[in-house]
């Protein structure tokens, strides 16, 4: 508790953590209700919505990367989370006031993909906070950064879906990711840190000498694993439903409880797994997170009602805390002198696991069921841990 104290009394920490908090408010407020509303409200098909959100999603890790290596390079960390909020209230005002298939596709294919590099740009802020205030601890600052958005995310839909059960319009969700993401600018533009000596550092490296960096082969190889362990989670995000409705005989409001309930877990090992690193090295620790993860998704096919399936909340929230935690401080510290370039290898294992979660669901599904999917998505989840666990020497103690 006293680590978590310190962390709130920096500055730049504090202010990652609320912005990266009210945003996870923002995204959790539109990302449940987005296909609805492009698919049933604005008409799209299937086919263009998958193509509007994958271009999106190609776009946001293109410029989560150029935006890490243009931080690290001019040290403008202010001026460019400014810029990027700027571009998401204009986002999500756009749909809210003006809702058609036009400012729709603007919105989610465009505007929202350049807007949601903000939420590497906060992991960066919190290494730098570490970086530059020898009180603080890495991990428990980036496990508090990661944490904030998954409570977030765990406590919104709830709260929305019952003001959509009021009578809500659900275009609405829009005005509420404006707001939120205006309240975001604000902080940045009143709270920045008035010393800001510290975070003018430049990296003193052209942006090709930086992109080279980035794609070295022990790089490279470490991001693709840790990018099959993100995945496998991904993975579960799509399986999910599918097996609590068609294999668990459940019904769509357990859905959204078991999803919920997993979030709520999810956030409190975030902070105390960090506490854990200081003893144990985080590859040792991703496997562990894939053992746990792995046997959810097994025994998850294998129960025969909710009323026996409500305890695997636990295990399926703690392996997915380990994993979503953990390999953030992983993948940044694979460049550990540019925060900003660092960060952006975030953005970029987060996008490579929704293509292998797509990818092997497609492939899997040609082969098996909904469970013979899961255990495929467990077997990956053992290989990959074990196999980052040996590409860095099988070191257990940090």
């Amino acid at each position: 508790m006293k680590t978590i104290t310190e962390s709130l009394r920096d500055p730049l920490l504090r202010l990652s953590f609320m912005c990266i908090t009210l945003m996870g408010i923002a995204v959790a407020s539109i990302v449940p209700f987005q296909s609805v509303i492009g698919i049933e409200y604005l008409g799209y098909s299937k086919g263009t919505y998958a193509l509007i959100t994958s271009i999106g999603a190609l776009i946001s890790v293109s410029a989560s990367v150029a935006v890490g290596i243009y931080t690290d390079q001019t040290g403008r960390y202010r001026d460019i989370l400014a810029i990027c909020n700027v571009v998401g209230v204009f986002a999500a005002a756009s749909v809210f006031f003006l809702p058609a298939k036009a400012t729709f596709m603007l919105a989610h294919m465009v505007l929202f993909p350049i807007s949601s590099t903000t939420f590497t740009q906060y992991f960066a802020m919190a290494s730098l906070a570490a970086k530059n205030n020898e009180r603080l601890n890495k991990d428990v600052s980036l496990s508090m950064v990661r944490a904030s958005f998954a409570g977030a995310f765990g406590l919104t839909p709830p709260l929305l879906a019952v003001a959509v059960s009021a009578g809500m319009e659900l275009i609405a969700v829009y005005g509420v990711a404006m707001v939120i993401n205006s309240i975001v600018l604000l902080l940045v533009v009143r709270l920045w840190p008035r010393d800001q000596s510290s975070l003018e550092e430049k990296s003193g490296i052209s942006f090709f000498e930086a992109l080279r960096e980035l794609t070295r082969q022990s790089i490279l190889i470490r991001v693709t694993l840790t990018a099959f362990i993100i995945g496998v989670n991904g993975l579960n995000n799509i399986l999910l439903g599918l097996l609590i409705l068609n294999n668990i005989n459940g019904t769509e409001a357990d859905v959204g409880w078991f999803a919920g309930g997993v979030a709520l877990v999810e956030a409190p090992v975030m902070i105390g797994i960090a506490l854990i690193l200081k003893h144990f090295t985080r590859s040792a620790v991703l496997l562990f997170g894939c053992v746990i993860y792995a046997s959810f998704l097994f025994m998850l096919p294998l129960q025969t009602g909710m009323s026996a399936a409500w305890w695997l909340i636990l295990p399926a929230g703690f392996g997915a805390g380990i994993l979503l935690s953990v390999t953030v401080g992983y993948v940044q510290d694979l460049v550990t002198d540019r925060p900003g370039a660092g960060s952006s290898l975030v953005a970029v294992t987060h996008f490579g696991g929704i293509l292998i979660a797509s990818a092997t669901f497609a492939a899997a599904g040609v082969i098996t069921d909904y469970q013979g999917t899961a255990w495929i998505g467990a077997v990956i989840a053992v290989l990959s841990g074990a196999l980052l666990f040996l590409t860095d020497g099988r070191a257990v103690r940090a």
